[in-house]
Order: structure tokens, then sequence, then C-alpha cells
């Protein structure tokens, strides 16, 4: 796994279940057999090496989400999967920022993407994610705030 995928789920796995309208910087939602793992983080909060080997724009003005999705066995192992995702950013006052989400290429199937804030605000995201196998999208929304530093 990459080091950003690494801290970035790592980031979602420690939190609690969020549900799908909490104010919180990650989560997980269970849909079915699937896990989605979720957070979301100031570009600028990245390790420079890190964001550099990823051509990550460190910036106040940048925001980062990281996904990944599992799918539970009837025993209860989770495995990645890859999925279709597509989202948008929007923050308080309506306005909405596109998030261009990528796959990092690694032995875990983890995606970021990235899209602009304007700090101090609070973003709501929403996600169309539709996991390899699954017969439909799932929907996931959170919030996060950003704080300008």
């Amino acid at each position: 796994m990459t080091p950003l995928a690494r801290i970035a789920l790592g980031i979602a796995l420690l939190a609690p279940a969020a549900p799908a309208l909490a104010d919180a910087s990650s989560g997980t939602e269970k849909f079915g057999d699937f896990l989605v793992h979720y957070n979301a983080l100031s570009t600028r909060s990245l390790n420079a090496d890190m964001a550099r080997q990823y051509s990550i724009e460190r910036s106040d003005k940048r925001g980062l989400i990281n996904i990944s999705i599992q799918k539970v066995a009837a025993d209860g192992t989770a495995a990645a999967v890859k999925a279709e995702i597509r989202g948008e950013a929007t923050n308080l006052t309506g306005q909405k920022s596109p998030i261009t989400i990528r796959e990092i290429p690694d032995l875990y199937v983890s995606y970021i993407g990235l899209f602009d804030v304007s700090p101090p605000d609070t973003y709501t995201f929403a996600l169309s994610i539709t996991p390899a196998g699954a017969d439909r999208a799932y929907e996931v929304r959170f919030s996060q705030n950003f704080v300008a530093d």
C-alpha cells in the first residue's frame, strides 16, 4: 500500500462509523456486502514528499478526499474492490466544486479526489460509488470543516 493510501485509510479506519449526514472528516458506511471508507482533509496537511510523489499541490485552497471500498465475504474477511466514483463538494453558500477522482495504483485499491476549497468553510460531499460486482450505485454524503491556517 502506498504511504498516502496507508495514512488516509488509517485515519478512516480509526474513526467510528458515521451516519450519511454526519459532520465528520472520516468514516465508514456499510451497503450490503460493501464497506466504503472515506476521509477529507486539506492538501496542506500532506507530507511534502508524499504530495510530490502523487503530484498533489499542497495548499490551503485544495482539498483531498480518500476513498476505499471493500467487499465483505461470508466469513467476515474483507477484500479491496475497484469502483466507479463520481462526486462533488458544496460549500455553505451552495457553490459546487467538482471532485477529480483517480485510482492510486498499488496492491491495495484506493482512490483520491482533489477539489478547490476556500477556508474557512464547511463542505458537504456527495459521492456516487458503484463497486465492481454491485448492481447499483451507493450514495455517500458527509460534511467537513476546512479552517484557514
